[in-house]
């Protein structure tokens, strides 16, 4: 134990007095490197709503483990399910959900020929005339 403390405080002696080393190749940065790192408009609106929906998905998997384990705790044949299979269920049934309106928007398409016209990215009614 003592050889390892000793070992320890060498090592930290070691850092804290280490000079700084010149390392990579020198490039000639601009001169406001904040406004070249800053995200623009249309991806700083993508990463918020990536990540608002990485914290739903979270949530949604913690609530889930939480009444799974309540529900298990009351009956003996449900096993205890962790955070990883939480996510894994939640994961799954959103996919499912993805494919079922999938199938529904192209139900609606088939049922309704021409009644629906592409805007942008999504599908607008057509006008009546």
């Amino acid at each position: 134990m003592r050889l390892a403390k000793q070992l320890l405080l060498l090592i930290s002696l070691y850092v804290i007095g280490a000079s700084p080393a010149p390392a990579g190749m020198p490039a000639a940065l601009p001169e406001d490197i904040d406004t070249i790192l800053r995200l623009s408009g249309p991806a700083e609106a993508r990463l918020q709503s990536i990540s608002f929906f990485l914290v739903g998905i979270c949530i949604a998997s913690v609530v889930v483990k939480f009444l799974w384990n309540v529900i298990a705790k009351d009956s003996s044949w449900l096993p205890h399910l962790s955070w990883s299979k939480a996510l894994a269920v939640v994961l799954l049934w959103g996919a499912l959900f993805v494919l079922v309106l999938t199938m529904v928007s192209g139900a609606r398409e088939l049922l309704t020929p021409g009644a629906w016209k592409k805007d942008g990215i999504t599908y607008t009614l057509e006008d009546e005339q």
